[in-house]
């Protein structure tokens, strides 16, 4: 399933991807406004579980190590699985981060 590549802060916090990460890697961002996007890859992954799904969240973050007046910036890549229930609020927000090709298809 192709999913989209950038997530919202808020989209970000909902599904509890920052729950994982050290708060020095995230200090920065919780202070900041909704309107930046986080690049983020996407990937199903098998649950042997019924009636659960399993998400492979790699969310790269942009992570400030200036320690002068020269700002230095190197990204880091966080993988994050999530295990849920398909029924739950957090599979109907996946369900929104999927990007249907169909709909390009038909404005064609």
């Amino acid at each position: 399933m192709p999913y989209t590549n950038s997530l919202k802060l808020s989209t970000i916090e909902y599904l509890d991807l920052l729950d994982d990460i050290s708060y020095k890697y995230i200090k920065n961002m919780i202070h900041e406004d909704d309107e930046d996007d986080y690049d983020v890859e996407i990937t199903d992954l098998e649950c042997d579980r019924i009636a659960y799904c399993k998400t492979q969240f790699k969310l790269t973050l942009r992570i400030d190590i200036s320690q002068g007046s020269l700002p230095i910036y190197v990204d880091k890549t966080f993988t994050i699985v999530k295990e849920y229930n398909s029924s739950s609020g957090i599979a109907l927000t996946m369900l929104d981060l999927y990007e249907d090709d169909s709909d390009s298809d038909e404005e064609e």
